[in-house]
This record gives structure tokens, sequence and C-alpha cells, in this order.
């Protein structure tokens, strides 16, 4: 059905395409903060749900073996936020509600709040929260889908539906839609990883000690 070796360079392609686009002023705003925050003795916060909550532990792992002190909200080993702290989210949409919840207790904690998201800051509820936002934009291909209901409960997730696409449609949904915002916002971390390191004397040795060795 696919053609393996199309596939694998439209998913290669759709990333270098996405990261091409977002705005380098946003990475060095969220690189600064994350050792802003190190540099004067303070601690780093994940959080976020689904495939943008393994996103940002993917983060969050690669600031800890760089030398940072990083909890994942929601472990029981998480301790109380303060000023001083940085809390980064990741939310495709930027409007997790429950996220949203703990993005304004960190405000309210004097903790900073640091978004990446598939939205423009103006245009989710947790951007409009946080202090720096980072934008990895959708790709605009093929969309052979209709038009979603304005009743249907939640935009139609956890609704069965069937969009009536042609076999040829849904075979180019498949190369355009191989990788998206989750797949480059994980490369982004890499990026966000380099940029942090110079800014808090991190080497490139450093995570070969700061690496987990109970395995």
């Amino acid at each position: 059905m696919f053609d393996i070796k199309k596939m694998l360079a439209c998913a290669g392609n759709n990333i270098a395409e996405t990261l091409n686009m977002v705005d380098p002023d946003q990475i060095e705003a969220i690189a600064s903060a994350i050792a802003e925050a190190h540099n004067n003795g303070h601690r780093i916060y994940t959080a976020g749900w689904g495939r943008a909550g393994n996103v940002i532990r993917i983060l969050g792992m690669n600031m800890s073996q760089i030398g940072m002190l990083v909890y994942c909200v929601g472990d029981n080993g998480t301790p109380s936020i303060h000023p001083g702290d940085i809390l980064l989210i990741n939310s495709g949409s930027g409007n997790t509600k429950t996220i949203a919840v703990l993005a304004e207790q960190a405000k309210e904690q004097g903790a900073t709040v640091a978004l990446i998201s598939g939205n423009a800051p103006d245009a989710s509820i947790i951007g409009k929260i946080a202090d720096i936002n980072v934008t990895v934009p959708r790709l605009k291909k093929n969309d052979f889908r209709p038009p979603v209901n304005p009743n249907s409960k939640n935009k139609g997730l956890g609704e069965r539906v069937d969009w009536g696409l042609t076999q040829e449609q849904r075979i180019q949904m498949g190369y355009d839609n191989v990788t998206g915002y989750y797949e480059s916002a994980f490369a982004l971390n890499e990026v966000i990883r380099k940029i942090v390191m110079p800014k808090i004397g991190a080497r490139e040795e450093d995570p070969m000690f700061f690496h987990n060795n109970l395995e």
C-alpha cells in the first residue's frame, strides 16, 4: 500500500520543514529561562498529558542529564514549586484543561511558566497564561477530512466516525501526516538542550556522568 522509502523520506522532510518554521528567538527565550532557573539554584518542573506529556518528560530528562534538578508534576517525589522555579509544559493545542490549571497554580506560586505548543500564544488558554511560548507550527498538508461538526462531542474525539475518504486520499494523508507536531517537538528537545548547555557551563561529557545507571 505504502512505499516505505517514500514514507521515510516524508517523515524526515516533515520534521525538517516544521523545525525550520520555529522562531529562533522563542528557542533562545526558553533556553535562557531554563538556564537562569538552574544557575540561580532553582528547579525545573515538567507537565503534560498523552503524547505531549511524553515529549516534555524527555526534555526534562535531557535537562537532568546536564546536571539540573528536574521533577515531573504528578510523580510522588515531586515537591512544591516556588518563585524562581520554572514549569515546562507541552500541549499540542495549548488548551488541555487540567494542564491549564497547573499553569495557573505555578504562576500563583511565583514560578515561571513556559509552553511548547502547536498554537500561537493568543490562540490557546495556556498560551495566554505562559510567560514564554514556543510555537511549533503544524504543517498545512493535504487534509481530506470533512469539516468538524461544531455540535460534536469534543470535536469528534472519542467518537467512531467515517470520513468517507477514497483509498488514494488515505494514502496521500499517510505520507503527509507520517510525522507531525509531536515528532517535531521531540526533535526540538535536543535543540533546546544544546542551546542550554553553554549557558550553564555544561559539556558534551556531562550526560555520560548524569545518565541513569540504575538499569
